[in-house]
C-alpha cells in the first residue's frame, strides 16, 4: 500500500508547477530578506491563494502549484508594494503563467517610499527643535499622510510617502512666551496660497524649509464626567493630540491654534456599564476651561432592511461597511457582520455602506444623515453617531443589474487576467460615491460585476490605471447605463 501512495505523490509532483524568484532593492540591487510574497490565482485557475516570506538571500519559492495564471505581490515596510510586471506605481501587475512541470524564475525590484525633508526656522533663521510637521495629500478635504518632529537643529523628515503631491505644514506650538500658528510651505496660513510638494519613489524631496508665523494660541481644558483617568484625544486638520485625564477627570491640552476641533474619549470596558465614550465638536476661538465630556454607553444604530413590498429582509447575509471620519481624514474600511439588527459604534462621524448579495439599495432614510437626499444611496452615506439611532431604514430591491463581457487584447485574443475597473457616476453628488470596483478577467478573458444599483457607470480594462484614480481619468472608458434586473454585455479592448 505504501508503494502506491508514494507513486501517487510522485505523479502529483510531476504535474505541478513552480514559481520562484528573488526580491531586491530597486536602487542597490541588494537582496531583501523577510519580504512578504503573496500569490493570487486569476479566476479560472484551480490553485489557492498562498503567501510566504523571502529567505535571508531574498529568495522565495512556491512549489506544487496548480497550473494556471497568478498575480504576485511583494511588500515590505518602508518600501512600495509591487505586483510583478506592473508598468508603474500602483498599476495592476501582469499575471505569471505557471505551466505543468515547469518553473518561473522572477526578479522583483522594490523601490523605497518617498520622503520630504527640510528645516523649521524661527524669525532669526535658527532651527526650531521639537516642532511637529505634517504632510497632507492635496485632495480636499485635507487628510494627514505623515507626521514628524524636528530634531535639536530643527530638521525633520516625513517618510513613508506614496508618489504624488503634498502640502506641508507646521503644527501649532507654544515656545515660552511665543506662539506659532500652523503655517504652510511658502510661509502662509492659507491653504489656497500654499505650495504643493512633489514626491517620487526612491527619492527624498529636499529643503522644504518652513517658517512658522507667530500668533496667539488658545488653551483648552475640562473634565471627564463621571470623573475617571483615561485618554482624551483632540483632533484637528493637523492630526491628533492625546492627553490623560487625572483621577478626578481633569484634562488639559497644549495651547492650540484657533479653529475647528473634535474631542474624543473612551473608557476601559467595565463589567457593569460596558464600554463608555464621548464625542464633542468644538469651534475654539478663545481660551476654554469649561469643557465637559460626558461619558455614555456606546450609541447603537438600529438597522432595518425591507424589500419594496415592506417585508423584512434577513440581515444575516448583509455586511455593513464602516469607516471613521474626523477632521484629520478618513479611516480604514471595516467590514461588520450583523449578529443582530443593531450595531454599537464609537461616537462621532462615520461613513456607512452595505454589501448586499442579491440586492441593491433602493432608498435610505434615517436621522442625522449628512447626505440623505442624494440621487444614489448605493455608495458611502455620512452619518453623525452621537446617540442611539432608531431606525436607519434601507429599502432593498431583489432585482439588481449586472455587467459582463470579454476583455480583448488587440481586439482579438482574450486578455486573461486583465484588470477591469467599474466606477459609479453621479455628477449631482459632487463626491466619491464608492470606491472603484476592481476585478480581473478570468483565464478566458471574461469579467463580471453583480449586485449593481441602477444608474450610470464607467468601465474599462487597463494595466495603466493607478487606483484610486477615477476611471474617467483614462481616455477610452465605456459609459454604461445599468437598469434594474437587466444584464449589460460590454466587451472591452485592453487599453
Amino acid at each position: 500500500m505504501r508503494k502506491w501512495v508514494l507513486l501517487a505523490l510522485v505523479s502529483g509532483g510531476v504535474h505541478a508547477a513552480v514559481i520562484r524568484g528573488t526580491v531586491i532593492e530597486n536602487q542597490t540591487g541588494r537582496p531583501l530578506a523577510r519580504t512578504v510574497i503573496t500569490l493570487e490565482p486569476v479566476p479560472g485557475t484551480a490553485g489557492d491563494s498562498s503567501s510566504g516570506r523571502t529567505n535571508l538571500y531574498g529568495v522565495f519559492e512556491f512549489s506544487a502549484l496548480a497550473p494556471g495564471s497568478y498575480v504576485i505581490t511583494a511588500s515590505r515596510p518602508g518600501f512600495a508594494p509591487v505586483q510583478y510586471g506592473q508598468k508603474h506605481w500602483k498599476a495592476a501587475g501582469m499575471p505569471v503563467v505557471a505551466e505543468t512541470g515547469g518553473s518561473a524564475n522572477l526578479i522583483i525590484r522594490l523601490p523605497r517610499l518617498g520622503a520630504i525633508t527640510g528645516t523649521v526656522f524661527d524669525e532669526n533663521e535658527v532651527g526650531l527643535g521639537d516642532h511637529d510637521v505634517v504632510a497632507y495629500r492635496t485632495a480636499r478635504p485635507l487628510q494627514v499622510a505623515a507626521r514628524a518632529r524636528t530634531d535639536d537643529r530643527g530638521r525633520y523628515r516625513l517618510s513613508g510617502l506614496e508618489p504624488g503631491r503634498y502640502f506641508v505644514r507646521t503644527a501649532a506650538r507654544q515656545f515660552e512666551d511665543t506662539g506659532y500658528l500652523p503655517t504652510f510651505h511658502r510661509d502662509t496660513l492659507r491653504l489656497d496660497d500654499a505650495a504643493a510638494v512633489d514626491v517620487d519613489l526612491d527619492r527624498d524631496t529636499l529643503d522644504i524649509n518652513l517658517h512658522p508665523i507667530g500668533g496667539r494660541l488658545v488653551t483648552l481644558s475640562g473634565q471627564v464626567v463621571p470623573p475617571v483617568a483615561l485618554n482624551v484625544t483632540l483632533v484637528s486638520d493637523t492630526g491628533a493630540e492625546n492627553t490623560m485625564s487625572d483621577a478626578t477627570g481633569n484634562f488639559r491640552f497644549r495651547p492650540a491654534a484657533p479653529g475647528r476641533y473634535e474631542l474624543y474619549a473612551q473608557a476601559a470596558p467595565d463589567p457593569r456599564t460596558g464600554v463608555q465614550a464621548a464625542y464633542q465638536p468644538l469651534l475654539l476661538d478663545r481660551d476654554r476651561s469649561d469643557i465637559r465630556l460626558n461619558l455614555r454607553s456606546l450609541p447603537q444604530v438600529h438597522f432595518v432592511f425591507q424589500d419594496l413590498q415592506g417585508k423584512p429582509v434577513d440581515y444575516h447575509a448583509i455586511h455593513v461597511l464602516a469607516r471613521r471620519k474626523d477632521l484629520s481624514g478618513t479611516g480604514r474600511t471595516q467590514v461588520l457582520e450583523l449578529s443582530a439588527d443593531r450595531l454599537a459604534f464609537l461616537p462621532g462621524r462615520w461613513d456607512l455602506a452595505l454589501e448586499t448579495p442579491g440586492y441593491f439599495i433602493s432608498s435610505l432614510s434615517g436621522p442625522r444623515l449628512q447626505y440623505a437626499n442624494t440621487a444614489r444611496t448605493d455608495g458611502w452615506n455620512e452619518l453623525l453617531i452621537n446617540g442611539n439611532i432608531d431606525p436607519l431604514q434601507f429599502v432593498l430591491s431583489a432585482t439588481p443589474g449586472s455587467v459582463r463581457g470579454t476583455v480583448l487584447r488587440g481586439g482579438r485574443a482574450p486578455a486573461a487576467g486583465a484588470p477591469v475597473y467599474l466606477e459609479a457616476v453621479d455628477p449631482a453628488a459632487h463626491r466619491l460615491l464608492r470606491d472603484v470596483q476592481v476585478t480581473r478577467a478570468d483565464t478566458h478573458g471574461q469579467y463580471r460585476f453583480d449586485n449593481l444599483a441602477p444608474g450610470s457607470y464607467l468601465v474599462l480594462s487597463s494595466f495603466d490605471l493607478e487606483p484610486p484614480d477615477a476611471a474617467s481619468d483614462i481616455h477610452g472608458a465605456k459609459t454604461l447605463k445599468v437598469e434594474e434586473s437587466r444584464e449589460v454585455v460590454q466587451d472591452l479592448d485592453l487599453l
